[in-house]
């Protein structure tokens, strides 16, 4: 391994779940499960340490939960908490490096290579760094850290010894870590990817290291091809793109699961008036707009119904996000759709364009739409969200909005 770097990979434990259980001791030691806008339906969000031990994890539908542990309690998400927490963090983190790059709410790169020696080892940076984090939140927010060469690395050694672990891939030790590391441990094989290394013959890194690259090419094109190979070898040159540096989204979306099955269009509409408005502000947040506008429903039986629609120019206005999916629910083949009963609803925005690339609005009436959705914005931005709502969306189901919520790169 040629590359000196020293990069770390720092990895909240059971994130949501250690959170509520730091916020609420009545908690803590317990098995709970975190779920979205309701506690009684949807999945779970997070595990905490003590429900994982019965098999419970991210994903699980709630009603299981009670099934493989009766005494499970479950938590409703609340994502102001895990923001703050998720900020305080990076500031806690920039006091040991100004390489920072989060890579989601309860995960973060830094590059130490500059600063490795006003602490001498990797291991009293990491012993410094949860120390730090136990000052601020307290002892049952904790995290594991990974350290190698490089963020590919750094990744895979924050998930080898955990919880509130820490593990070095060093040269020295690379061989038998990679010997060891099954395909999908990496972060960017997924399922998918795996099964169609499989159909190459591929079923371990060993074997990735030893298929001909124009074999992968043949499967995966040049970029994909090349990027494997260097991932069976670990050589990642992806640099930690420090904290100022802001990553663009591929897509922005929100998806709620009543409160209880409808199959009431009116309900249906007013939680997707809700939806739009919170999709439309995230978009005005990172200064995007979108052409392409998805509707998403999924019935009791858990049958999902997708489709989308391009608009003639992007936008981030909330009333043209739900004029395209009411059309789209107005349509024809959706009829059948709409007579069964609902338990979730979706929207999602891609094809997304930055807001000074795009075409401004020229009808006066599109032009005012854009002045509410701004003031709305600094309203709720100053007294909490959903202090200002439109009136057709006051009946729709309370939700906090990002337990439930996606942002795709």
């Amino acid at each position: 391994m040629t590359n000196q770097r020293t990069v770390m990979h720092i990895d909240f434990d059971s994130f949501f779940a250690s959170v509520e259980q730091q916020a609420n001791p009545l908690l803590r030691g317990k098995p709970i499960g975190v779920t979205g806008s309701s506690p009684n339906r949807g999945i779970v969000c997070a595990a905490s340490k003590e429900a994982k031990k019965y098999g419970i994890k991210t994903g699980i539908p709630t009603f299981k939960t009670r099934e493989m542990r009766p005494t499970i309690i479950l938590v409703k998400g609340d994502f102001t908490k895990y923001q703050y927490v998720h900020k305080k963090s990076l500031e806690v983190f920039n006091q040991f490096s100004d390489l920072v790059e989060p890579f989601s709410i309860d995960e973060a790169f830094m590059d130490v290579t500059q600063t490795i020696n006003f602490f001498k080892t990797p291991q009293n940076i990491c012993r410094q760094i949860k120390d730090c984090l136990g000052n601020v939140f307290g002892s049952f927010i904790t995290c594991s850290i990974g350290v190698g060469p490089n963020k590919l690395l750094a990744k895979l050694a924050s998930d080898l010894n955990k919880p509130d672990g820490f593990f070095e891939v060093t040269k020295n030790n690379i061989d038998e870590v990679l010997k060891k590391t099954s395909l999908k441990d990496f972060c960017g094989i997924g399922s998918r990817v795996e099964a169609r290394l499989n159909r190459l013959g591929v079923y371990s890194i060993r074997q990735l290291q030893e298929i001909a690259l124009e074999t992968l090419r043949c499967e995966f094109g040049n970029k994909e091809s090349i990027f494997l190979k260097n991932l069976s070898f670990g050589i990642d040159k992806e640099p930690v793109k420090s904290i100022s540096y802001r990553r663009v989204p591929k897509s922005i979306g929100h998806q709620h699961t009543l409160s209880k099955n409808t199959r009431d269009i009116k309900v249906i509409k007013t939680i997707l008036g809700r939806l739009a408005s919170m999709v439309g502000r995230r978009l005005r947040k990172n200064k995007m707009k979108g052409k392409t506008i998805s509707l998403y429903l999924r019935d009791r039986n858990m049958q999902n119904y997708h489709e989308q629609t391009t608009l003639t120019t992007p936008a981030s206005n909330d009333q043209k996000l739900l004029e395209a999916v009411e059309k789209i629910l107005a349509s024809n083949r959706w009829s059948g759709v709409i007579s069964k009963e609902i338990r979730l609803v979706g929207i999602a925005v891609s094809n997304l364009t930055p807001e000074e690339l795009a075409t401004c609005p020229l009808l006066p009436l599109d032009q005012r739409m854009e002045k509410i959705n701004l003031v709305s914005d600094a309203v709720n931005d100053r007294f909490g969200e959903f202090t200002i709502v439109t009136a057709n969306t006051l009946i729709a189901d309370i939700t906090k909005g990002m337990v439930g919520s996606f942002l795709k790169y």
